[in-house]
């Protein structure tokens, strides 16, 4: 009897070990969501206690938790591991009411870390799932959560009126649902969402600055306000950021350098690397455009020497080079320009996915080459006069060296011109249907897909910006697969270069025979034919033709 009664004993005490520990696991894991307040080493030491429990789902969170806040604070070294772990033990986790809530989390927190890499597309599939399991747990603040990081995407690829309705909508949901949250919670979420909104207002103002002055006022009421209601060190430090970029754009360079050194005080108290590199790149571009070219130089070359050893390649990095060729051409070193330019131009093609952002028309401008870097003064006055007449001639063969080069480089373009034009002139240039070409088709399904295609083609559906494999397909009634084994067999080209080709062979002949578009922007052109940038336009132009849409128009102009 008394065996009995302790056996009893004993099991009620396991359990009720258990019960606590499941509970403080749960309490450990919500420490992750205030990271903001309580630091990130204290989060991370409250999950470093997760870790503990032997449930799949406590210890992919954790995981997912930790892999978040050692990426924001540049200190993951080991991500593939992470990523391996967090992957394994998601298999292992049933899809199944219980575990609604953690997978949310989870998928949440992964999309998050995606765009802390700059990865949006990854982070929007990431933030659907994360979303489905919130739907699925009726979880209205964890939906509104998410849906306040959609928004989020939108922001950063320039769908800024999308993304402001979004954000407004997610302010009313807050708003609505209040009474849900704990008061330290609703005013983290709540004051990011709102300093998204500010952010998405200075966006809208620096797209067209005399346009869209309202914009600016509307973002500096916002701004002011957050830093009147936060006590996150983080949130304080991105608003004077944003304080700082509005106020660069309004060209109060002074006021922008108040504001930048205000957030980098407080980002390097939190050891918040990507966010420090970047303030450090915002901090150059107003020294730049102050003119004060020497600090800007300074900070980029630090930076870029910075990103490279951490393999860091960004589009600050990239643009750090571009700003790097502007100003070493200031300072007539033709050879660190055009270093810093080929490097600039290569990197933006290797990453020519990020059109997106809107950014600069590409270029080559350098000036003249400054031979004698460091002269070493003589008070001698025939060495001197000896040493400036070397000089001399030195720079008198380079000038002429450069001459030369210039001008082969302008006679093969004038080459690549005539022959264009020539082609355009005899009609060889197929303006029409690269699908009308002489080939049998045997399969029946594969001479529908073609006929039908060449329809598209008399109809120019392909000058429109939605046209694309998928568009295509569903328009002729079959999949992309079909599509594409049809184009690659009876054409020998992929569907891009099939799409591409067509595009342009249409605005070379509009060019030729239309004075009036030759005015229009390289912007407008590209809408014209469907491509969404410019720069995009741009280089598909040169890469069928041999010469930008800026040469080709300059010498329709000139024969006429």
């Amino acid at each position: 009897m008394r065996k009995r009664i302790f056996i009893l004993i004993l099991f009620m005490v396991l359990t009720s070990v258990s019960s606590q520990t499941k509970k403080e696991t749960e309490l450990y894991k919500s420490k992750f969501f205030l990271y903001q307040k309580i630091g990130v080493d204290s989060a991370l030491s409250y999950l470093n206690k997760v870790f503990s429990s032997k449930d799949n789902i406590d210890l992919a969170f954790a995981y997912t938790a930790k892999r978040y806040l050692l990426t924001i604070t540049g200190k993951n070294q080991n991500d593939k591991n992470y990523l391996l772990n967090i992957n394994s033990l998601l298999k292992k986790i049933p899809e199944t009411e219980e575990n609604y809530t953690d997978l949310s989390h989870i998928y949440n927190i992964l999309g998050n870390t995606d765009m802390a890499n700059q990865l949006p597309n990854d982070a929007l599939g990431k933030f659907i799932k994360a979303d489905l399991f919130a739907q699925k747990n009726n979880d209205i603040k964890q939906h509104i959560k998410i849906k306040g990081n959609i928004a989020y995407i939108k922001l950063n690829v320039k769908q800024t009126d999308e993304a402001i309705s979004e954000i407004h909508e997610v302010l009313r949901l807050l708003k609505e649902n209040r009474h849900l949250y704990e008061k330290e919670s609703f005013e983290i979420i709540y004051n990011n969402t709102f300093s998204n909104l500010g952010h998405l207002y200075s966006d809208k103002f620096i797209s067209d600055v005399q346009k869209n002055k309202k914009y600016a006022d509307s973002a500096l009421q916002n701004f002011y306000q957050l830093l009147n209601i936060t006590k996150d060190k983080k949130l304080l430090a991105g608003t004077y950021l944003k304080l700082g970029t509005l106020n660069n754009k309004k060209r109060n360079y002074s006021k922008a350098s108040e504001y930048y050194d205000k957030g980098m005080s407080i980002y390097d108290s939190l050891q918040l690397k990507d966010d420090i590199l970047n303030l450090k790149y915002n901090i150059a571009v107003n020294h730049y455009e102050s003119n004060d070219y020497r600090r800007s130089k300074a900070i980029f070359l630090a930076l870029s020497r910075s990103m490279e050893k951490d393999s860091i390649m960004n589009m600050d990095y990239i643009f750090a080079q571009d700003y790097l060729s502007k100003i070493y051409t200031k300072e007539q070193k033709t050879d660190s320009a055009e270093y810093y330019n080929n490097k600039f131009f290569d990197l933006y093609q290797e990453n020519s996915e990020i059109e997106k952002k809107n950014i600069a028309d590409l270029y080559r401008a350098i000036n003249s080459k400054n031979l004698n870097d460091e002269i070493h003064k003589n008070t001698d006055l025939l060495k001197t006069r000896l040493f400036l007449i070397i000089i001399l001639v030195l720079l008198a063969g380079c000038i002429t060296t450069y001459l030369m080069y210039q001008l082969r480089k302008k006679k093969k373009t004038e080459q690549r011109l005539n022959e264009r034009l020539s082609q355009i002139k005899s009609n060889s240039v197929d303006t029409g249907s690269p699908v009308n070409k002489s080939f049998t088709i045997s399969n029946e399904k594969e001479a529908e897909i073609m006929t039908k295609l060449q329809e598209l083609e008399e109809k120019k559906h392909y000058l429109k910006k939605e046209y694309n494999q998928v568009y295509v397909a569903k328009k002729l009634g079959t999949n992309t697969t079909y599509l594409s084994q049809a184009i690659n067999k009876y054409m020998k080209k992929s569907f891009s270069e099939y799409s591409n080709e067509l595009k342009i062979n249409y605005i070379l002949k509009e060019l030729s025979e239309n004075k009036k578009i030759r005015s229009y922007t390289t912007q407008a052109l590209a809408d014209m034919i469907g491509y969404k940038s410019g720069i995009s336009f741009s280089r598909t132009f040169k890469e069928k033709t041999g010469v930008t849409p800026f040469q080709y128009i300059e010498k329709l102009n000139a024969e006429e």
